[in-house]
């Protein structure tokens, strides 16, 4: 498959001129399923990773042209994240303001992590307070705003910025990138900056031009009716209607589960390589349930709009283990799951991996020796044995024992026990965390363990006895030893 290469953008005196011009990607997979033109605008690809790059440049670039900011100025910002670590990511570049996020308790652990690391102080509001209680993020910023000297209150939800920013430029991008021609728009909605944007420019230029607005189910955007329950994906939907919303240019709505929104996204890594967030998953996840309407001669093109990134979501979206638990995941990924975790090993245990006897070193060997005999029989690590009651000590890394030496720090004379990784409780030193892995681990606990280490010492269940090292390698060659046998697995 031939690459259609285009010139590389020029060099840029500022993160900040990186800005827009976001690209436009045919989801492939998805598309032919539904048989439609699935067209996918990567705002993720901007420089926080997220839509709101745009919205914050243009807030910043009115308040500096207002002269209403300067490096004393505090930015009060209720957000669900993401305007947030925009404001905080341009501020050398427009001052060195200070930024209090106010977020919902929904905002994934990343997100908060990135936002600390900004230098963000962080205000935590309930999911389900509503926007005029006393506990929403947009009291609690009022009156932050009202009580701090020379603050300013960004609310998104009602800044025309939030809107003018989609008419000015991104509405634009899109009507040269798709080259006028196009069916369906398809934006999920929270502030509804974006949707009234981009459905305000674009329908001027493209007569028959379908609006598709998207929220999560239990969201009260589209009527304003006070719905219970809530919702995990961020960056979308909302107990209440924004100011800025104008939904006379939205056509349709669509309600999008949290189960589908997630599992989407997932789909949209692993099939398309889009690394998006999961309201992008909502998005496109309620085009292809559109498209269900839709008659499919001529093939229509929709474009979905992506927010944000998953590097956001690694505790959430990334995770296997967060998705099961919060039953996130579509049929087919459960069956995944299940298969990965315990099904392809059948209830093997480590026993029948016919690992050789261990080689081992007792903590009194030279490091010389010790770097010898793994260099010799072709080993990263030795497990170190107490030699009076055989009892494990720790081990010792041939990567490790190799740097060391060459900066200079360890000699070929050195005792092992001075740089071997300690299971003991001992001053000095460097020390290993120990789970204990026996012949009767199964295997399936193994590969779990493999994904924070990359090696296992195999003992007795009291730990007196070292019987072998175990790494991934012999997982997968156990693995391939039972397929090529003819079992299933």
């Amino acid at each position: 498959m031939s690459v259609h290469r285009v010139a590389p953008p020029a060099i840029t005196d500022a993160v900040v001129e990186t800005i827009g011009n976001t690209p436009i990607v045919r989801l492939v997979t998805a598309g032919s399923r539904a048989q439609v033109e699935l067209l996918a605008k990567l705002e993720h690809t901007n420089p926080s990773g997220s839509i709101k790059d745009r919205v914050a440049q243009k807030i910043l670039t009115q308040l500096k042209a207002a002269n209403k900011i300067k490096d004393s100025t505090v930015l009060v910002v209720p957000s669900s994240g993401n305007l947030a670590i925009s404001l905080a990511l341009l501020a050398p570049r427009h001052g060195h303001y200070k930024v209090i996020g106010l977020v919902p308790e929904r905002t994934s652990e990343d997100r908060i992590q990135l936002l600390k690391s900004l230098g963000v102080e962080i205000v935590r509001t309930p999911i389900e307070a509503h926007a005029d209680s006393a506990e929403s993020q947009f009291s609690i910023a009022k009156k932050i705003a009202t009580d701090l000297p020379d603050s300013i209150l960004i609310d998104e939800f009602v800044d025309r910025a939030n809107v003018e920013v989609h008419v000015e430029e991104t509405a634009q991008e899109i009507f040269i990138q798709c080259e006028g021609r196009l069916d369906t728009l398809v934006v999920g909605v929270e502030t509804g900056g974006t949707i009234t944007g981009l459905a305000k420019a674009l329908k001027s230029k493209i007569p028959g031009l379908k609006v598709v607005g998207v929220e999560p189910e239990h969201s009260s955007i589209q009527d304003g009716v006070n719905r219970s329950g809530a919702w995990k994906v961020e960056d979308i939907g909302g107990n209440f209607r924004p100011a800025i919303l104008d939904k006379s240019l939205v056509d349709q709505w669509v309600q999008v589960s949290d189960q589908d929104s997630y599992s989407t996204a997932r789909q949209l890594i692993r099939e398309e390589g889009v690394f998006c967030g999961p309201s992008s998953g909502s998005v496109v996840a309620a085009a292809l349930r559109y498209s269900e309407s839709l008659t499919k001669d001529p093939k229509p093109r929709i474009l979905t709009i992506l927010n944000d990134t998953a590097r956001n979501y690694s505790s959430t979206l990334l995770s296997d283990d967060w998705l099961l638990e919060h039953d996130m995941m579509d049929e087919t990924m459960a069956r995944s799951a299940a298969y990965h975790r315990h099904e392809k090993y059948r209830a093997a245990s480590v026993e029948e991996l016919q690992l050789p006897a261990a080689v081992t070193v007792p903590p009194t060997s030279t490091v010389g020796y010790a770097l010898d005999l793994m260099m010799t029989r072709e080993f990263s690590q030795l497990p170190v044995l107490n030699p009076t009651n055989r009892k494990l000590m720790g081990y010792i890394s041939l990567t490790a024992l190799t740097n060391l030496l060459e900066d200079g720090r360890a000699k070929e004379t050195d005792l092992v026990s001075q740089w071997m990784y300690s299971f003991l409780k001992k001053k000095g030193g460097p020390k290993s965390t120990y789970e204990t892995i026996t012949p009767n681990t199964p295997l399936a606990d193994l590969a779990k363990f493999f994904e924070k280490h990359s090696f296992a010492v195999v003992t007795d269940d009291d730990r007196r006895w070292c019987l072998g090292v175990a790494t991934k390698y012999d997982l997968m060659t156990f693995l391939n030893r039972r397929q090529t046998s003819g079992r299933q697995f």
